[in-house]
């Protein structure tokens, strides 16, 4: 089967036109927001050109690929809706029910049964399958619509922290809407699309119902519903993303106390409780899904580290750290300057195979350029108190640190590796600009 054809030609104008009119609708909502007018069709434009570009290259230049072999598995289940509704959506809506039996032929025909065994391939495949549903099975629709939904997320998360910091609502705008490898890679039909909406979701909601104490029903459904898909998909992310909120919460909260001598006193008593907490979140999430347990992360990291080496041996862009990695605290510790600094300034220049990571590289040459220079501030012997003070920051500083740790010890090939940093480079870029206008405003509130 022929992954496009002149079907897909003919829905991709009408498609994006469909999304362009939801957004002149969302535009007309929200007219008296100046941020709307000032960059909400712009971001919109960059993630649709991200998407467009996404599928072209997939079909075009690679001619297959991870999001072509979930359209393969997604397809088969457009027709069973039709033919067979209670089965898919049986499917749709038990996470631990299998790929449907009577979709098994085309899967295996076109070789994708390593997708139909796993929590993480079946949940994207049933989120495409749902959303496939709305598209009539065109490959070029689906990636326009995740674009689109995930796009959603990601504004609602810029607006809230332009809101928190309105000064620096242009900078916050290139961090979470025009980040290129950001749009590109989390604009079509993946699981790094889905991470990414689910990401700026959970924080969205977490930030309304601790800080602004909104406890409004929806905002605990869309909690509970972001972290589930994050724990079925890469639970790893969502282990590093609770702690680190709980950690700005308890920052925001100390802050909030009018005694300096207090504030000092409690300073530890805030990271042992959002250490604590984490802990049993993370502990009682792991005994309801097995395959994201605390005692699985090990196994798994040593099982991405193989599978991303034998890529790298085949001719892939691969990447090694010197010595051996052991996957124990000591290990890890001893191993994550360098991890870090490859998951956040890698590739680089002398590693670009191809035009893609070409675009990567400069991309990394840029976030070290702007590192290097917030590190060269005069002001810079202040970093540790602004580190402590700003709520945000202190979200953002650790959570870029251990995903690029996690990340940068198991991808070992630069292929994946751009792909799963995504998660990352808002909230880096974030931490840059609020750390650069905190150290060159040592007043601002």
């Amino acid at each position: 089967m022929e992954i496009v054809d002149a079907f897909d030609f003919i829905l991709l104008p009408i498609y994006l036109g469909i999304f362009y009119i939801l957004a002149n609708r969302n535009l007309r909502k929200n007219s008296k927001n100046p941020l709307y007018k000032l960059y909400y069709r712009k971001g919109l434009n960059y993630k649709f050109i991200g998407s467009v570009g996404f599928a072209f290259i997939y079909v075009f230049y690679y001619k297959g690929g991870d999001t072509i072999s979930f359209y393969h598995a997604v397809h088969p289940l457009f027709t069973l809706f039709y033919t067979d509704p209670i089965a898919f959506l049986t499917f749709i809506l038990s996470y631990h029910d299998p790929y449907p039996w009577q979709c098994l032929p085309y899967a295996w025909h076109h070789s994708i049964a390593y997708l139909i065994r796993g929590s993480a391939t079946l949940t994207t495949i049933r989120i495409g399958a749902l959303v496939n549903v709305l598209c009539f099975n065109s490959y070029f629709a689906l990636c326009l619509a995740f674009a689109y939904i995930s796009y959603q997320f990601q504004w609602r998360m810029f607006l809230l922290l332009a809101s928190i910091y309105p000064s620096q609502h242009k900078r916050l705008s290139v961090a979470f809407l025009m980040i290129p490898s950001v749009i590109f890679w989390g604009s079509g039909l993946s699981k790094d699309c889905i991470m990414m909406g689910c990401i700026m979701l959970f924080f969205y909601c977490f930030y309304n119902v601790v800080i602004y104490n909104r406890r409004y029903f929806r905002y605990f459904v869309m909690l509970f519903f972001a972290g589930f898909l994050m724990s079925l998909i890469r639970g790893f992310i969502l282990f590093t993303l609770f702690p680190c909120l709980m950690l700005m919460a308890g920052t925001y909260y100390r802050n909030a106390i009018r005694s300096s001598a207090i504030r000092f006193l409690i300073g530890p008593v805030v990271v042992v409780g959002a250490l604590g907490a984490s802990y049993l979140f993370v502990h009682g999430l792991g005994s309801e899904v097995q395959t994201y347990s605390v005692e699985s992360l090990q196994q798994k990291a040593e099982g991405f580290h193989s599978w991303h080496t034998s890529l790298a041996e085949k001719g892939g862009s691969g990447y090694s750290i010197e010595g051996d990695v052991k996957y124990t605290a000591g290990g890890v510790l001893k191993q994550a300057p360098k991890a870090i600094a490859i998951a956040l300034f890698g590739p680089f220049v002398w590693q670009i195979r191809s035009p893609i990571m070409a675009l990567s590289g400069i991309e990394s040459l840029l976030f070290l350029y702007f590192t290097l220079r917030m590190l060269f501030n005069k002001r810079i012997y202040a970093l540790g108190g602004v580190l402590v003070q700003d709520h945000i920051i202190n979200f953002c500083v650790p959570f870029s640190i251990i995903l690029a740790v996690a990340i940068g010890l198991t991808s070992f090939n630069y292929g994946a590796l751009v792909r799963y940093k995504i998660p990352i480079l808002p909230f880096f870029a974030t931490a840059l600009i609020l750390i650069n206008y905190r150290l060159n405003n040592p007043d601002a509130k």
